[in-house]
């Protein structure tokens, strides 16, 4: 039974076949430096723009694939808010924000952030962890294991950490906001 106040991880996130979907869409994109947590004075990350893209459309097959995982996975209907990619090297440490910008107080639990670690390979000693503030504001961390995703309800505060100095790439992950338009 789904519950808003809880945040779930999945491991295995994608079949062999359905990261195929993803690599895919990934691979028509170009990262631009326009990403950041909460506000435009914030500090500027990677970012690639994946829904309403004006040169390659919405991408509907991996935003149907996610989306459609996570309604039969918690028996609940959603539509997709926005999709996008976050990369982040050494030195672009995401702040502390919720994903809830404009939003009326009384629809306050009815959106998720899911949120994708897409890098092929990952190591403890690469950082890049996933903090998230939940209802009782205890501090969840999470390691950003690949092929695994993470949800929770959009209110609550989160911040993607920088990699280490150790890691020489991006830390990848995918940011899916939904809202749910139907529960059990």
């Amino acid at each position: 039974m789904f519950d808003i106040s809880q945040i779930y991880k999945i491991e295995e996130f994608y079949s062999i076949e359905e990261r195929k979907v993803f690599d895919l869409f990934y691979s028509h994109y170009v990262w631009e430096p326009s990403g950041y947590s909460h506000n435009e004075n914030s500090n500027i990350f990677w970012q690639m723009n994946m829904w309403n893209h004006p040169n390659f459309g919405s991408c509907e097959d991996l935003e149907k694939l996610n989306r459609v995982k996570i309604e039969l996975a918690f028996d609940i209907k959603l539509t997709t808010e926005r999709m996008y990619l976050n990369g982040q090297s050494h030195g672009q440490c995401g702040q502390l924000h919720t994903d809830l910008l404009n939003i009326p107080e009384e629809e306050n639990n009815e959106y998720l952030t899911l949120v994708y670690y897409a890098n092929e390979n990952w190591h403890p000693e690469w950082g890049g962890y996933t903090v998230v503030v939940d209802k009782n504001n205890d501090i969840q961390i999470f390691y950003p294991k690949p092929n695994s995703a993470i949800i929770f309800n959009s209110r609550f505060p989160h911040v993607g950490l920088e990699p280490t100095i150790n890691f020489k790439g991006l830390r990848i992950t995918m940011a899916h906001k939904f809202k749910i338009t139907e529960k059990p």
